[in-house]
């Protein structure tokens, strides 16, 4: 390694040490085995920055002072790793040790043939070389593929692969950032030379590590004197990567991947990063970049909380008596950016489109920071992981928002992988393209002033004035709906005009009883709803749910919220028992020239389901739904001409007629099976 580090040599060693582990039947799990060599390699490199040479020469020398003789390679192993584990660097902030409260290896005294070859192997890693020569690039080639090993060959189970954010991503959401900051102007010397990136839930330091390469690249990249690129590199590996995270492991794969990329390890700590006092809290107001993936769902109680570290929460009136994890760590992110410090976060669908605490969240949050863009990401993109959660990323700049800031919503829907159980283990398959690279592409080169940026995959831009209610979900503002939109309004007739849902029909859901079923109450709920828009009654008259429906009346439009995707509507016939339906749906009533058959199936033309298919949002497909106010926004083609207003009329009446067709069609095979069943 004297004359530069090769990749192919490091992963050669990694895979090495992976197959002693099993080959010596030492430890099954696969996040033991990497702690062993995330260990060994950790005490290679501290002995490297003392100019000391780990070597089995220099084991072999131990072994012989605490045992008397060279021979038992195992005990001089043992001790060597005691003796450096007890290094400074290896201690957090509040004095615990990266390895554990007694760090020791998972090694017998006895087992001096494993342990001579695992030496064999680590001391082909020359620290004191990279150290001496200042070769940063051999450190991100190690880096590299310490990273590819991790990911390849120890995230093979769902407990493991929740830690990574897949590079899939990450890449092209930095190439964005760093696009950005340069066309803003943001790297000025004095940026350059104090410049800090933080993770405040850093896991095993994969977007913090991605995120130091990509400002070293840069500077590497740009057209300023040696000296000073030198000087702000040392600088940013010594002081500007932050990292801090609550779980014990992860801090230690953080620290050594930052070890492998030259850096100071002790700005990398154990921490809770919402509550109670830690090291990040020294960084408020002081961070230029955050890219971080928070852990969802976890509830803080209001009274936990110091406001103060929270500064959208705290303009806000917080009726709530907990706060969800995922707009905490977003509002801490903010409060530790400097002024006009960027910020990328993992976050799931909620906070982008639902209501309650969101919704107010969102409403604070434009007007305190430019909110540059959102990515939407495909269901797959944690499936390894075990969840199939929506997820958009956020983007923002912590600077004043104004009405004309235009916001890139883009919208991705193939990450270049699948993800299939194979012997009950979810792995990764490639397939597919990545669209990441071309929403990149397509934000870095092709940005313009048009609503349209990119059609497939879609991306579009929006300013605060043009969202629907206050979501920032970017499958709202989807490339074909506005194409859809705009070809209505191209292709609309003399005699029509376009209006919204809610200016021609009326939202009666909220204003209707609910009953149970009985002798005379029948319940309709979404599965009864047939594709060709008529009910299964045969089916309605022997449904007995568990919950209170709310009372439709005849010609009433139903109409369900959930999954819109598959359009379940019907309008309401005349029975000779009361329905109710199912809390799913919406009980429409037209006030317009449009009836409720017609308007039935105008909401099942192309166009209109592309805007109810982009208005819709979820925790996953299969559980989307669309919001009464946003179908409210749907655009329709409505006649304001009398002619036109007659020919949608006797539209109405024939498509009517149809359905009572259809429904007498089956009284009639009802009848007849009745029937001939009692013959029988």
């Amino acid at each position: 390694m004297n004359n530069g580090v090769s990749y192919s040599m490091f992963y050669e060693i990694l895979l090495n040490l992976r197959e002693y582990f099993h080959s010596y039947g030492r430890i099954d799990d696969s996040n033991a085995k990497l702690d062993e060599i995330v260990k060994m390699i950790s005490i290679n490199y501290e002995m490297a920055t003392k100019g000391q040479k780990f070597s089995l020469a220099y084991i072999r020398k131990v072994a012989k002072q605490v045992t008397g003789d060279e021979k038992n390679v195992a005990a001089g192993l043992i001790n060597v790793f005691e003796k450096e584990a007890s290094n400074s660097m290896f201690f957090n902030e509040d004095g615990t040790n990266i390895f554990g409260s007694n760090p020791s290896l998972v090694l017998q005294p006895t087992e001096n043939e494993f342990a001579e070859k695992l030496i064999s192997e680590i001391e082909k890693i020359d620290f004191i070389h990279l150290l001496k020569n200042h070769k940063y690039s051999d450190f991100d080639i190690i880096n590299e593929c310490f990273g590819h090993f991790v990911r390849e060959n120890f995230r093979n189970n769902k407990e493991d692969a929740q830690y990574m954010t897949p590079y899939e991503i990450s890449e092209p959401v930095l190439d964005i950032i760093f696009n950005d900051m340069e066309n803003d102007g943001y790297f000025t010397e004095e940026i350059l030379g104090d410049f800090t990136i933080m993770d405040p839930t850093c896991g095993v330091g994969t977007l913090l590590i991605e995120s130091a390469n990509h400002f070293t690249r840069y500077l590497e990249k740009k057209k300023i004197n040696c000296n000073n690129r030198n000087k702000y590199i040392e600088r940013f590996r010594n002081k500007g990567m932050i990292g801090q995270d609550k779980v014990d492991r992860m801090v230690r794969l953080s620290k050594i991947n930052a070890l492998l990329l030259g850096c100071n390890i002790s700005n990398i700590n154990s921490g809770n990063s919402i509550v109670g006092n830690s090291n990040i809290n020294d960084y408020l107001g002081k961070v230029d970049l955050i890219f971080t993936n928070p852990p969802f769902g976890a509830e803080y109680e209001v009274n936990q909380l110091n406001l103060c570290e929270y500064p959208i929460l705290n303009s806000m009136e917080i009726s709530a008596n907990s706060v969800d994890s995922e707009l905490l760590m977003l509002d801490k992110s903010i409060a530790l950016l400097k002024e006009n410090g960027y910020l990328a976060i993992v976050l799931p669908d909620s906070v982008f489109a639902s209501k309650g605490t969101n919704s107010l969240y969102r409403d604070a949050l434009l007007k305190h920071v430019y909110i540059r863009g959102v990515i939407e990401l495909p269901s797959v993109t944690f499936a390894q992981a075990g969840t199939r959660t929506n997820t958009c990323i956020l983007y923002l700049q912590k600077k004043k928002a104004v009405n004309e800031d235009r916001i890139f919503m883009a919208l991705c829907e193939d990450l270049g992988y699948i993800v299939k159980e194979k012997m009950g283990v979810p792995v990764k398959i490639s397939k597919g393209k990545n669209e990441m690279l071309d929403i990149a592409k397509a934000l870095i080169e092709n940005r313009t002033d048009k609503r349209i940026i990119l059609q497939k995959p879609s991306v579009t831009q929006i300013t605060p004035l043009d969202l629907t209610e206050n979501v920032i979900k970017p499958s709202f503002y989807a490339a074909e709906r506005f194409v859809t939109v705009e070809n209505i309004m191209k292709s609309i007739s003399d005699g029509y005009v376009i209006k919204r849902l809610s200016d021609v029909a009326e939202f009666v859901t909220t204003s209707r009883k609910g009953f149970m079923v009985s002798e005379s109450v029948k319940h309709i709920s979404v599965l009864h709803v047939n594709s060709n828009s008529t009910i299964n009654f045969n089916e309605v008259e022997h449904f007995v749910p568990v919950s209170k429906g709310r009372k439709v009346e005849p010609g009433d439009l139903i109409f369900s919220k959930l999954n819109p995707r598959i359009p379940r509507m019907a309008v309401v016939p005349e029975k000779k028992y009361d329905l109710v339906c199912s809390n799913e749906f919406e009980i429409i009533k037209p006030t317009g020239d449009i009836d409720a058959y017609m308007l039935c199936f105008l909401l099942k033309t192309s166009n209109v389901m592309v805007q109810i298919e982009s208005m819709t949002s979820g925790t996953s497909s299969s559980h989307s739904r669309i919001k009464r106010e946003q179908l409210g926004e749907i655009l329709l083609p409505v006649p304001v001409a009398d002619d036109k207003k007659k020919i949608c009329r006797e539209l109405g009446e024939k498509i009517k007629m149809a359905i009572n067709e259809i429904y007498q069609g089956e009284n009639i095979i009802s009848e007849q099976q009745k029937y001939l069943s009692e013959l029988a």
